[in-house]
C-alpha cells in the first residue's frame, strides 16, 4: 500500500518525472567561474615564480610576495566576476551540463 503524499522511492520514476532543481543552472555557472579562477590564480603564482625581482618593491620577499599575490588575486577576481576570464567557465558550464543530460538519458530505460 503507498501512502498519499509520499513521494516515490523509485528511482526510474523519480527519474522520468525529474527537472531540473531550481537553481542548478547559476550554482553550476558559479563553480565553472570558481573553478577558472582557481586555475588563473595558480597559473599567476607558477607564472610569478619565473620572473626575477626587480627590487621596485624591495628584495623583502615577504612584503613583495604578499603584494604579488593580492595583485594577481584582484586580476582574477576581476575577470572572473566581469565574465571576461579565458572562456574556460562557459566551456566547463556547457560540457557539464551536456554530460547531466547524457548521464540522465542513460539512466532512463527507452520503453
Amino acid at each position: 500500500m503507498i501512502a498519499q503524499g509520499l513521494p516515490t522511492l523509485n528511482p526510474v520514476a523519480q527519474a522520468q518525472g525529474a527537472q531540473a532543481l531550481p537553481g542548478t543552472d547559476e550554482k553550476t555557472e558559479k563553480a565553472a567561474r570558481q573553478f577558472e579562477g582557481l586555475l588563473m590564480g595558480l597559473l599567476f603564482q607558477t607564472m610569478r615564480k619565473t620572473v626575477q625581482p626587480s627590487g621596485l618593491f624591495g628584495d623583502s620577499g615577504q612584503s613583495r610576495s604578499t603584494y604579488e599575490y593580492l595583485m594577481d588575486q584582484a586580476v582574477v577576481d576581476r575577470a572572473v566576476s566581469s565574465g571576461h576570464g579565458w572562456g574556460l567557465a562557459d566551456r566547463l558550464k556547457a560540457a557539464w551540463s551536456q554530460a547531466e543530460k547524457n548521464g540522465l538519458e542513460k539512466e532512463l530505460p527507452r520503453g
